[in-house]
């Protein structure tokens, strides 16, 4: 006679006994991985390879849509974080952290609707009045320490009519504050907009002159936190719009983070020493002095990277010298812990790029390893000219030398032929899902083009086009913020936030996108429920659901559209499809 479950049986003070004679003792539950930082680690691939639920199988307009939705109380640029099994309020959650530009961070809980866990404000936002940003609260992802349970995030904070940028130090269990510091820095440098007189140091000391002290009202801090051996680095960019009419520079600024107190470790400013020579950046008619600063480190949102050997990231346009002098614009950089330049990759028609705004930086830069026994450390970059750059992390390249392993075209055309600057497909958010046993693969679906896949072959070092490519346009700007999930190297999905409307003046509405990653021609769900998308976002896919990032719909769009998080995944058997279509707010 066979059994149609499973026997267990306990005897004394022996191990649990299971006998299965049909079907197995179930396995004890695997809790699942934390998203604790932007682009789900610090290589920056935007990929979580240890996601066992979702699969192509189970991933249709059938059996996969909206679940619920979060409101909150400003647009969400950052990107969710996620933390399971802790304990809030005597109870045990699997917790989403959300920020927003309110200067608002929300715990949720991550499966079902209900009030937030906790919700914290910290102080007024900064009022910026460019069209996506009206305010500019906490724009950046925060970064998460699980030993500690610390959330650590930057506001932009109007205090007494000034703008002023604060690190802050939250428990993660009750968003309580535990510390802040005012972030400050100043560096030696003779650029344009250098003083005259000493500037105040970030230890309060001084700076003698000339040199160039950090000015919140002149910066944008858009990538997302990183965290290292306890310490906490900060980048920042130019605001948005205002490129061409302030004075602005590219910043790295670290602290440690020790006994609940932050102290300065590292200011590092991309174009110290620019003067305006030559032909002008970024823009057709920009004021004279416009390489005067610059080389701004945006990167779409993504967070610097790091490895054993140091912190990589990319600037934008500015003014560039090299070695000696200071000057970082147009740039890919390896730098120290404290600040140090060691290493650097900048391409030779960085004037160009300049000229006509085609910032190097677009894309941040993303890690990964080869199996190529003569260099197995790598680094890509990519960005407004759709090319992708692949160095050695050992040697990036520096400026004429030997430059990188491979660049590459990696959009269905070349600039002059597309929507972006100088008719360009831009490149903003790519992923990247390594591979173990298999082929590892690039994806990006820029600005104005259809999804398309790169296959590494780790004998060459190199990329080369996979043969599947996507049929869908991303037609509005800034084409699709890509993520990754998959079980090692099976069931892959790629998943993409993709504006479904002209949002060059605006957010446009947005849509959810799934694709087989093996075959990228196999569309598996896209959402056609009513949201608007925030630029340069990517979901986080977790345990089995899909946080969305939204924000406000522009004014006087109607209906007027709240911004919230949005929770896709599985649908429960006979649920009605209802479901899907959330409240308009």
């Amino acid at each position: 006679m066979y059994l149609e479950a499973t026997i267990c049986a306990r005897r004394g003070a022996l191990l649990l006994l299971c006998l299965s004679l049909v079907l197995p003792c179930a396995a004890p539950a695997q809790t699942p991985p934390s998203v604790v930082t932007g682009q789900y680690n610090t290589f920056r691939t935007s990929a979580n390879l240890q996601e066992k639920t979702l699969t192509p199988a189970n991933v249709s307009a059938g059996n996969f849509g909206l679940l619920f939705t979060q409101v909150v109380d400003q647009s969400i640029f950052a990107q969710p974080l996620y933390v399971p099994g802790l304990t809030i309020k005597k109870k045990v959650h699997n917790v989403v952290f959300v920020a927003t530009l309110n200067n608002s961070v929300f715990a949720f809980d991550a499966d079902k609707h209900q009030v937030p866990l906790w919700h914290t404000t910290l102080g007024t936002p900064a009022v910026i009045g460019f069209y996506t940003l009206p305010v500019a609260g906490i724009l950046s992802t925060p970064v998460i320490d699980t030993s500690s349970n610390t959330i650590f995030v930057v506001t932009l904070t109007d205090e007494s009519g000034s703008s002023v940028y604060r690190l802050h130090a939250l428990n993660l269990l009750t968003g309580v504050e535990i510390a802040n510091i005012l972030i400050a820095a100043a560096v030696p440098g003779t650029g344009d907009d250098s003083q005259t007189t000493a500037c105040v140091a970030a230890n309060g000391g001084s700076v003698p002159a000339p040199c160039i002290p950090f000015i919140a009202g002149e910066q944008l801090q858009r990538p997302a936190l990183l965290e290292s051996d306890g310490s906490i680095y900060v980048a920042f960019g130019t605001l948005s719009g205002k490129e061409a009419t302030t004075h602005y520079h590219g910043w790295l600024i670290g602290y440690t983070y020790s006994g609940n107190v932050f102290t300065p470790l590292a200011m590092f400013n991309t174009t110290q020493n620019a003067t305006q020579t030559g032909q002008a950046c970024s823009g057709t008619n920009p004021p004279a002095n416009q390489c005067g600063h610059g080389g701004g480190i945006w990167m779409s949102g993504r967070g610097p990277a790091v490895d054993t050997t140091g912190i990589y990231m990319v600037t934008g346009n500015g003014g560039y010298g090299g070695p000696g002098t200071g000057n970082w614009a147009e740039s890919v950089l390896r730098v120290d812990g404290t600040g140090v330049v060691d290493d650097s990759y900048t391409p030779t028609n960085y004037a160009s790029l300049n000229a006509v705004d085609l910032d190097l930086g677009d894309a941040g830069a993303i890690l990964f390893t080869s199996t190529n026994p003569n260099v197995q450390n790598l680094i890509l970059s990519a960005g407004k000219t759709g090319i992708v750059y692949v160095m050695n992390r050992a040697s990036l390249g520096g400026f004429g030398g030997e430059g990188p392993l491979q660049s590459f075209t990696a959009t269905s055309k070349p600039c002059g032929t597309g929507p972006g600057q100088s008719g360009c497909y831009e490149i903003h958010s790519p992923a990247y899902w390594g591979s173990v046993n298999g082929t590892s693969m690039l994806y990006i679906w820029a600005y104005g083009d259809v999804m398309r896949v790169w296959d590494f072959n780790p004998a060459t070092n190199q990329f080369q086009a996979d043969a599947n490519q996507g049929t869908v346009t991303a037609a509005n700007y800034p084409g699709a913020g890509l993520a990754i999930s998959s079980n090692g190297d099976n069931d892959g999905i790629v998943w993409a936030i993709v504006p479904t409307t002209n949002s060059n003046q605006s957010q446009g509405q947005g849509a959810l996108y799934a694709f087989d990653a093996s075959n990228v021609t196999s569309q598996l769900f896209a959402s056609t429920d009513y949201w608007y998308a925030t630029r340069f976002t990517i979901p986080t896919v977790a345990n089995g659901k899909v946080y969305v990032p939204t924000s406000i719909s522009p004014y006087p769009v109607t209906p007027k559209y709240t911004p919230a998080l949005r929770v896709y995944g599985l649908l429960q058997t006979g649920a009605a499809h209802a479901a899907v279509k959330a409240p308009l707010n």
